[in-house]
């Protein structure tokens, strides 16, 4: 029978990507941006989201990996729906035996073992004053939408760096979570909170790397102790300081996603009380329930 610390530790190596994954993924998505340059007019291309970030999880299946295609402004005329119409176009005559869909922000190729996100975008002119990051697609409201996914990457790291390298491997137990229970919340929704949960700022200069940050069963715990609080309010782009990462939320779902929150933070605070009393494995049983299949028994 293993540990609580145990097998918390399995659960960290459940959720990595094997090497042949990993050698998988970036083969895949560098055939993505090759197919997007054959036939539109592309300035730049790199790669965003959860695989940049380094808090992709398995199962591959379940995966979506983001490459952001910058566009020539000659481009931009289109519209927002037009361009993703466009790039639709575009990857459709390379990828013909898949599924290509427009979602949202994105172009989505739906591949028999994981998803690529093709998110269209164009550098801001040289005089716009709100200038820097890049204007992406939304096809909801046919409108341009202002982000800078190259910044969330370095907060990422930044905030990982201040942790002592523990916000990325709990940022994926989280992820574990929220598909456990049904993604109540977006992946970079949960990201940002768990930036705001865990980051020491200005203490990390006077207690250094890891200041704040316990065990696994510790910084889950607190996770979902603050959490639920910070869910009631707009959690602003931090590469921007504006906005709400958490404005795609309903009142209904809000108030599910913070009924989810509490439910993992309850059945928690009771592993941690069989787990101090030396019953590990009535507590593993517990965090199974929060985590899923990835966390052994």
């Amino acid at each position: 029978m293993a540990t609580v610390l145990e097998a918390f530790g399995r659960l960290r190596e459940n959720l990595e990507l094997t090497g042949l994954q990993a050698s998988l993924v970036a083969d895949r998505q560098r055939s993505v941006r090759d197919a997007m340059g054959r036939e539109l007019p592309v300035v730049e291309t790199f790669l965003t989201g959860s695989y940049r970030r380094q808090t992709l999880i398995t199962p591959l299946s379940t995966a979506d990996v983001d490459v952001v295609v910058v566009l020539d402004r000659s481009e931009r005329r289109r519209g927002p729906r037009g361009v993703l119409d466009v790039a639709k176009d575009a990857l459709l005559k390379s990828y013909r035996t898949s599924r290509v869909s427009r979602n949202g922000q994105a172009i989505t190729i739906t591949f028999r073992d994981f998803v690529v996100d093709v998110v269209p975008a164009f550098a801001p002119p040289w005089w716009d004053l709100d200038g820097g990051g890049w204007d992406i697609c939304d096809s909801g409201s046919d409108a341009w939408l202002r982000t800078d996914p190259k910044k969330h990457t370095e907060r990422s790291a930044k905030i990982n760096k201040r942790c002592g390298g523990l916000l990325v491997p709990t940022v994926k137990m989280l992820k574990a979570w929220n598909r456990t229970a049904n993604e109540p919340l977006r992946s970079f929704h949960l990201e940002v909170l768990a930036w705001s949960i865990f980051d020491p700022r200005w203490l990390y200069h006077w207690w250094g790397p890891g200041a704040l940050m316990e065990t696994d069963p510790d910084n889950v715990r607190r996770f979902f102790a603050e959490a639920g609080r910070l869910l009631r309010y707009g959690l602003p782009d931090p590469a921007r300081g504006r906005g709400d990462v958490g404005g795609y939320l309903s009142p209904s779902s809000r108030t599910a996603a913070i009924s989810k929150v509490k439910a993992a933070r309850e059945r928690c605070e009771r592993a941690d009380t069989l787990r101090l009393a030396g019953d590990d494995q009535a507590a593993n049983a517990l965090y199974r329930q929060v985590f899923g299949d990835a966390f052994p028994v």
